[in-house]
């Protein structure tokens, strides 16, 4: 038929092969690159998060050694397949000698892309040596493939498993493994359905080829936005549980406080039912004259004073900025020496360590102030940053009038941890314009994502950032200063750390040989692989046994003390009173835990 195209013979089958070439190519450097997932980084990780880093660090692979197979037969240069079977056999010889030898070799950016390189480069040529082998050399270039890959693949593994500090048994392995293989057979489930609904309706649609060829795109657009939509949904459900059980009632804190100097309590302004979970533990935890007393060791200076607002306290951000000024004036705030405007994480939650230190060490004479934001964990709430920040913006600007407007020596202090520490610095920094310096006298931030702009500014013009106290002890015997800024950062916090950048460039904190506390020396920077261990080490940073403080992570309960101290100038605490502190912080998170425990009003 005239204009009709002829196919060549075996066009088909061809299509079929390089298909199956790629398939094949992804899997193995999917493997290889789920093996090399299991390479040490910054935290523990149970046998759950390593199977879904596998299995992610597997999809990373796989698309790479798909991608690399389908270049490879379609390119005609390449499509003989001599260069690539050349040089994959060249590139798994060297990373099965690379995987044997003792260093591992270079821990270079370059180094880790060549390696990587290396790996998809074999994995799409293991199946070109396969399917094509030639005449005198197919067999051996095959065998010498085989090998290289299945031995370097033997070599890692025990190498990898022998460097953890974990020391994974064969339970955890099979965990590790089957979570993997499950997660990624859910995905090439999903991509299968959404593939074969384009197919399906390339098929059963009539008409010439363009118009089906149409239906079929039409068809996988379909799926694939059905899918991002039931994504959505659940997200959007999981969430709103989440915002539920941060507005539930907890037995221990069902009845309001007492104290006069607290929000919630029968004198306040403030509702105690509209404060959320978070907001009531922290006006109940509130320290009392008989507890400072007891630690300090002497007589109160003044009844502390915990005032806060929740996001059902009022109306709008305006109105629940004005309504934490008018409860903080009538519980006597502005009468202590020092405020604390604190800027609460997600969930709206306060930590009561900084809070409780800075109560005892100012024997009451302090105020905490907290206007919350959201209801739902930090990770939730990345995409409420500006929101955040704008309403803390506005708590300090008016905290800063009415302190002004006193004229008394009020120290406004800042305080934030984690999203909220970022918060509070575009806010500090925003309401700080037209000021001569920080509106804020002094300022604590603890454990500061990457992503400020204030951090950036002022640790390069020489603010410092400590990772523990014996750093700040150093600090003021080499004759600095003490500062009037603090950021505490742990050098193994990947809260601190993470970015998407790392899929895809080596982190300064990884291309140094002096890297810091608590950061094992073994681990290194790989392309994609790093990307889904820093991810998941960011959700496993704060695993806390109540009592048991540690500096790690981002766990910052052993050095809050000492830093509240230091940041809000209670110079006059001595080293035992320090120590009765220290303890009465544990014994009360301890008794927070248990209180905690008792569950919820509505499960009771």
């Amino acid at each position: 038929m005239r204009g009709a195209t002829v196919r060549p013979a075996g066009h088909k089958e061809n299509i079929i092969s390089w298909k199956r070439r790629a398939f094949v190519a992804g899997g193995i450097a999917g493997a290889r690159f789920a093996v090399k997932a299991f390479e040490p980084s910054l935290m523990k990780r149970s046998a759950l998060d390593q199977g879904l880093i596998s299995g992610g660090s597997f999809l990373t692979g796989f698309v790479s050694g798909a991608a690399t197979s389908v270049v490879v037969s379609v390119v005609p240069f390449l499509r003989g397949g001599l260069i690539v079977r050349a040089v994959g056999t060249a590139a798994t010889a060297a990373a099965s000698i690379r995987a044997a030898s003792d260093d591992g070799g270079d821990a270079s950016e370059g180094a880790a892309w060549t390696e990587i390189g290396a790996e998809v480069i074999s994995a799409a040529a293991l199946p070109a040596v396969g399917s094509r082998p030639d005449k005198g050399n197919g067999s051996l270039s095959r065998f010498v493939t085989v090998v290289a890959v299945g031995s370097s693949a033997a070599f890692e593994t025990a190498e990898l498993l022998d460097a953890r500090q974990d020391r994974a048994d064969a339970k955890y392995l099979a965990t590790a493994v089957g979570v993997g293989v499950g997660a990624n057979a859910a995905v090439f489930a999903i991509a299968g359905t959404v593939v074969g609904i384009g197919k399906a309706a390339y098929r059963f649609v009539p008409g010439p080829r363009p118009a089906r060829a149409l239906a079929g795109a039409i068809g996988m657009a379909a799926a694939a936005i059905g899918v991002k939509v039931g994504a959505k949904a659940a997200l959007r459900r999981v969430i709103g549980r989440l915002a539920a059980g941060n507005r539930a009632t907890e037995i221990a804190y069902a009845t309001p406080p007492q104290l006069a100097s607290v929000s919630g309590s029968r004198f306040s302004l403030v509702p105690y039912e509209s404060l959320g979970l978070q907001g009531r533990r922290l006006v109940s935890e509130v320290t009392t004259a008989a507890d400072i007393e007891d630690v300090m060791g002497e007589a109160p200076r003044a009844e502390p004073v915990r005032a806060y607002v929740g996001v059902g306290s009022a109306a709008d951000e305006n109105d629940r900025v004005e309504l934490a000024i008018q409860e903080l004036r009538r519980a006597g705030g502005f009468d202590r020496s020092v405020i604390i405007a604190a800027c609460p994480a997600g969930t709206g939650y306060v930590n009561y360590i900084a809070a409780e230190a800075a109560e005892l060490m100012a024997r009451g004479d302090v105020a905490i102030v907290a206007v919350q934001f959201g209801e739902v964990p930090s990770i939730f709430s990345i995409n409420r940053l500006g929101d955040a920040a704008r309403l803390y913006e506005k708590l300090i600007s008016r905290l800063r009038e009415e302190v002004d407007a006193l004229g008394r020596d009020i120290r406004l202090a800042a305080y934030g941890e984690s999203l909220g520490s970022i918060a509070s610095q575009l806010g500090v920094a925003k309401a700080s314009e037209g000021h001569d310096g920080l509106i804020v006298d002094d300022a604590l931030w603890v454990g500061t994502p990457v992503g400020s702009p204030l951090f950036v500014e002022l640790t390069a013009n020489g603010v410092p950032v400590f990772d523990h106290p014996d750093d700040y002890r150093k600090y003021l015997a080499d004759g600095n200063a003490v500062p009037d800024v603090f950021f505490l950062n742990h050098d193994n916090d990947p809260v601190t750390k993470f970015t998407g950048e790392v899929a895809y460039r080596q982190p300064a904190w990884l291309a140094t040989s002096d890297r810091g506390r608590g950061i094992d020396p073994a681990q290194r920077w790989l392309p994609g692989i790093s990307f889904w261990q820093v991810l998941f080490d960011t959700k496993n940073a704060a695993t806390v046994i109540p009592g048991d403080f540690l500096s790690t992570g981002h766990d910052y309960r052993a050095d809050l003390a000492t830093f509240v101290r230091a940041a809000y100038g209670f110079d006059d605490v001595s080293d035992d009173q320090m120590a009765a502190i220290e303890q009465r912080l544990r014994d009360s998170e301890v008794a927070r835990a248990k209180a905690i425990a008792e569950g919820k009003v509505q499960t009771a």
